[in-house]
């Protein structure tokens, strides 16, 4: 299934599918907050603008979000921001919101993020474990030691 084309309107703008001219502003957005979010080439977002979203008020991109595929299974909420001015009026709820539509519309069992506010996330319905399963990561410093059979 594609994504809508049709934008989800808010109390206060719209939320709609990212375009090609939309980078500029996803790049300040997502520049702008560097200290909460990793920093994206614009090939990156061109490749992902099939389920990468914007929030719009009075014609301005203040939010944005992307859904990164990596399989039938799972898929990640990344690159979440909402430009300062714009808090607390719902934007990054909408956003989500698409976000989450979509991965069920492709019957995407697990959505998962990385993030600083959890407190936000679990608001939407994210949780920290599912079936006793947990993210884990390597910070790529030192090397991956060896277990003994017993130990996996």
């Amino acid at each position: 299934m594609q994504p809508s084309s049709e934008p989800n309107s808010t109390a206060l703008g719209v939320v709609r599918l990212a375009t090609e001219q939309d980078i500029p502003a996803i790049q300040a957005l997502i520049n702008a907050n560097l200290d909460k979010v990793l920093p994206r080439t614009d090939d990156e977002i061109r490749e992902l603008l099939p389920t990468w979203w914007v929030a719009v008020e009075d014609g301005a991109i203040v939010g944005t979000c992307c859904l990164e595929i990596y399989s039938r299974k799972i898929a990640e909420l990344r690159s979440l921001v909402v430009s300062e001015s714009a808090r607390r009026k719902g934007y990054g709820a909408a956003l989500v919101r698409v976000a989450t539509q979509m991965a069920e519309a492709l019957n995407i069992r697990q959505v998962l993020v990385v993030t600083s506010t959890p407190e936000f996330f679990e608001g939407l319905g994210f949780g920290t474990a599912l079936d006793e399963k947990y993210a884990l990561f390597w910070n790529g410093s030192g090397s991956v030691k060896a277990r003994r059979p017993s130990e996996s």
